[in-house]
């Protein structure tokens, strides 16, 4: 059977159009619809992530929350080849990707939990059930928002157990959050301000915002 013959078959059936040079998919069951969208913030986020990760240490246990930051953190965490005997706790199936290749000297936790098709991070139920037993040298979450007034918040109620679980786990608390995300509020509260040790932001973020934080007690790394 040639290449014009499968084509050919699956043209037919309507798994594929013909275009110049080939085929693409149709949108049928299964198919994407559409390409993944690109994140406007994704190269800051990625600097704040490069600076998160070069917190940890050999040794250490850290717990690490789902976002697209804390992805991309996970990514530049890998990369550190001359760490090891790093255990990472993670509910996030994206982090457990990015963190594959650094086995074994990482040694990698998933926390189980509900998958929900909007968001590869597993919360309830079951999602805390392995946290309520696990103590952290280091956490780190990402956010929805965080100001001095609503303190921590996710953009999902169906999140906000699970992140504050894995928030909690850490002996220090860290929130990784671009500069649109610093003084943004969301529906679902995970933390009083007070209750993060640092933030590491962009130092785009809006000054009387950063102010107000640090006067909450929070340390601040601002990345250029």
């Amino acid at each position: 059977m040639t290449i014009r013959t499968d084509l050919d078959e699956l043209t037919s059936r309507g798994l594929v159009r013909r275009v110049h040079g080939g085929a693409v998919p149709t949108q049928g069951a299964g198919s994407p619809v559409a390409p993944p969208s690109v994140d406007p913030r994704e190269a800051e986020k990625a600097r704040i992530g490069e600076i998160a990760a070069g917190l940890v240490d050999d040794g250490q246990s850290i717990a690490i929350g789902g976002s697209p930051t804390t992805r991309l953190m996970a990514r530049a965490l890998a990369l550190r080849t001359e760490i090891k005997d790093v255990t990472v706790i993670t509910n996030d199936l994206h982090v457990a990707l990015e963190l594959q290749p650094a086995i074994p000297r990482m040694n990698l936790i998933v926390t189980g939990g509900t998958l929900r098709s909007d968001s590869p991070d597993l919360g309830d139920p079951l999602g805390g059930v392995l946290l309520a037993d696990v103590r952290a040298d280091i956490s780190l979450v990402g956010c929805g928002g965080l100001s001095a007034d609503r303190g921590l918040t996710e953009t999902s109620i169906a999140r906000v157990e699970v992140t504050r679980r894995l928030l909690d786990a850490g002996d220090r608390r860290v929130v990784l959050a671009d500069a649109a995300e610093v003084g943004a509020s969301s529906p679902g509260r995970v933390a009083a301000a007070k209750d993060i040790d640092l933030l590491i932001t962009s130092a785009d973020a809006d000054a009387e915002v950063i102010t107000a934080l640090r006067d909450q007690g929070i340390e601040l790394m601002l990345v250029e």
